[in-house]
């Protein structure tokens, strides 16, 4: 018996190689990719550039989700396998093989399939890595930052995490054989299904968890809120998408038999009936092909919007090529620091342009309607945030020459939070004009999650810091704001990246030899200061982006590899399913013709509505992730349209080349049974 488990393995596996092979590859591809990621997470660990910790924490996390994902891909995929080997096992019981002999045969196949899969899988990894390795640096921006390893201890966890899983889905297969009768094993991969009932209350239910998670993401205003709500908002459509799969399809198909002149008809007839007898699992598979290409596009066109918007990112933290920000500083000392400035650019033949140097304060407040409470935090209010500078500064910061009256004030509103034509603060009410602040840096309703404003005004109250104050209860009188900085930047003419880096460096050495004499002004916080360089900054979310765009192609790759394949399996499933069905229609007098325009209008029928639903799925979650990508300093918003416009165009040009490869096996399957 030992020596005949194994040949009847083998020879299954050969004799139903229309549903093994596909499985093999694609246990292999999962394997292969699980592998890479871990070696991939492994060398970024080790390696010492910056950003390394960030992308090795993004690269760790998708070896989690590859886990979790390869481990319901094989369960899924095996669940086929199984339907279908159930006659071929029930004809072993009925020719004299006991339980415990057919339980031998697939504990056989499936050491035989994981050891071909973990071979081939770890062949494949150890091959290509080093070309993923070499894509990740290219995509990190750097070259030979990357050690290129074959980690013991990468192939051990594959080993063993994948035998674990093929384990479990071998017993899995025992225990069906084994509470499973003789003549139902015989009959299980044929057994039909009962028309379904179009239960309107899980149709309403289905649509309302639909339509609750769009609203969730056409409702949202905050992006620190859309970040909290978005996994509710996918539970959500996940749910309702499989509801209204299961529940709509079967209403819809329900109302088209009702509708003589269209349901009697030879290619009508067949297709609509043929798909409500099987719609419970063909609505699941619906929906599974639906949210893994959503999934897809989503994953694959955001990280895209990241990579490709890093020129937007780095000009949006870093206008200028250098820039220092100092909160607490005298002014001898803020004069030292431009006189080393200009001598930093001298000593390298550079010169200094476009200089800006001003001031501003940031306020802590409360909205309730035009009116800001500072430093109050009045239960029934909006938290908010505002900047105020002076309109001496914002003239020579954006080279204007506007003039305001003590009672006016000029206001960015960057998220359009502010309605109204005037604004109290500091127990004064102003008339308001609104502007626009090209290139400003900071936004604090993106990075804290607060409204956020920036004031610019000629009121000589706040200016000379009568208004700064507060009058406190406890501790006297107390400066209102929480942060007050001078901003003092500059270009270097050419932009030259390794120039802009050497006087960068040069003044932050000048910085740290000097800030420990400085002195801070009266009243002030303390000292304290931040020190950029575009070239830096530039280098940081490139390494950045370049590992979460990496990350969300494997996570494309997966998704891809799960829509392909339960693609494949339901065209061979139903070829099975129909060829008899189709055979039955020819004999009794329906054309070969006919038959080929029912198996068209069906396949159409099917395979498109999961791809039109997961491209409405994308458009309703666009302003949520607009959002999100506003966090991570990606505000371009045509350039994230165009990324996502395109990643809909290129894998929906793949989802039609899928859909007529598979569909030719059926076809070829639906011809070869009759």
């Amino acid at each position: 018996m030992f020596k005949l488990y194994p040949r009847l393995a083998w020879q299954n596996l050969r004799k139903n190689y229309r549903v093994t092979v596909p499985y093999l590859l694609s246990g292999s591809g999962i394997i292969m990719m699980f592998y890479m990621i871990c070696a991939l997470t492994q060398g970024t660990e080790n390696s010492e550039f910056y950003g390394a910790r960030t992308s090795a924490s993004a690269l760790g996390l998708g070896i989690w989700v590859i886990a979790i994902f390869g481990a319901i891909f094989l369960f899924y995929t095996n669940s086929f396998l199984m339907k279908r080997r159930k006659k071929e096992l029930g004809l072993y019981n009925i020719l004299g093989m006991e339980k415990r002999h057919i339980a031998g045969v697939i504990l056989s196949e499936t050491l035989l399939t994981a050891a071909i899969c973990l071979v081939l899988g770890l062949a494949l990894g150890v091959l290509f890595s080093k070309v993923f390795f070499l894509i990740l640096e290219r995509l990190l921006g750097m070259a030979d930052v990357l050690p290129f390893l074959i980690p013991p201890e990468s192939i051990l966890l594959t080993a063993v995490l994948f035998g674990c899983i093929f384990l479990v889905t071998a017993l899995y297969n025992i225990l069906q054989v084994r509470l499973s009768k003789p003549i139902e094993l015989l009959h299980g991969g044929e057994t039909g299904e009962k028309e379904p009932k179009a239960h309107w209350v899980l149709a309403i239910l289905g649509l309302g968890l639909l339509g609750a998670g769009y609203y969730l993401s056409l409702s949202i205003t905050s992006p620190v809120d859309a970040l909290a709500l978005f996994f509710v908002a996918v539970v959500l459509v996940i749910l309702g998408t499989y509801l209204l799969f299961i529940v709509g399809i079967t209403a819809m198909l329900k109302l088209l038999k009702k509708n003589k002149s269209f349901y009697y008809k030879t290619r009508h007839f067949t297709t609509v009936s043929g798909m409500l007898y099987r719609m419970k699992q063909n609505a699941a598979g619906l929906a599974s092909i639906c949210i893994l290409f959503t999934c897809l596009l989503v994953t694959v066109s955001t990280t895209f919007s990241l990579y490709t918007g890093v020129d937007d990112a780095v000009e949006k933290r870093c206008p200028g090529d250098v820039e220092v920000s100092f909160a607490g500083v005298a002014e001898e000392d803020l004069e030292e620091l431009r006189q080393e400035a200009a001598d930093a650019c001298a000593r390298n033949s550079a010169r200094m342009e476009n200089i800006v140097d001003r001031r501003s304060w940031l306020f802590a407040c409360s909205r309730v309607d035009n009116t800001l409470y500072v430093n109050s935090g009045l239960a029934s209010s909006i938290y908010a945030s505002f900047d105020v500078y002076t309109i001496e500064d914002y003239n020579q910061y954006f080279n204007d020459s506007r003039t305001l009256a003590a009672d006016q004030v000029l206001l960015y509103d960057p998220a359009g939070t502010f309605p109204f034509d005037t604004m109290t603060v500091f127990d004064k009410t102003y008339q308001v004009e609104k502007i626009d602040l090209p290139g400003r840096a900071r936004d604090t309703s993106y990075m804290m999650g607060y409204e956020s404003y920036a004031l610019v005004l000629n009121d000589p109250a706040v200016i000379d810091g009568e208004k700064m104050w507060v009058d406190d209860e406890d501790n006297g009188r107390n400066q209102s704001w929480y942060w007050a900085e001078h901003i003092y930047r500059f270009n270097v003419a050419g932009h030259d990246p390794d120039t802009v880096k050497t006087v960068a460096a040069e003044i932050r050495e000048w910085i740290d030899s000097k800030s420990h004499d400085w002195k801070t002004v009266e009243n002030g916080e303390g000292f304290s200061m931040s020190f950029m360089s575009k070239p830096s900054v530039r280098e940081d979310f490139t390494s950045l982006y370049g590992g979460v765009f990496f990350l969300g192609l494997f996570m494309g790759a997966m998704f891809l590899m799960g829509t392909v394949l339960i693609m494949y399996y339901k065209q061979v499933s139903e070829g099975y399913e129909d060829a008899r069905r189709f055979d039955i229609m020819q004999k009794v007098g329906m054309s070969k013709e006919e038959v080929k325009k029912s198996i068209h209008s069906q396949v159409l029928m099917v395979f498109f509505l999961p791809l039109v639903t997961a491209i409405m799925h994308l458009c309703f979650a666009f302003p949520m992730l607009q959002k999100i990508l506003a966090l991570m300093n990606a505000v371009n918003v045509q350039l994230i349209l165009g990324s996502m416009a395109g990643c809909v165009g290129v894998f929906g040009v793949m989802y039609l080349i899928i859909y007529l490869l598979t569909a030719r096996t059926y076809y070829r399957i639906v011809e070869s049974v009759q």
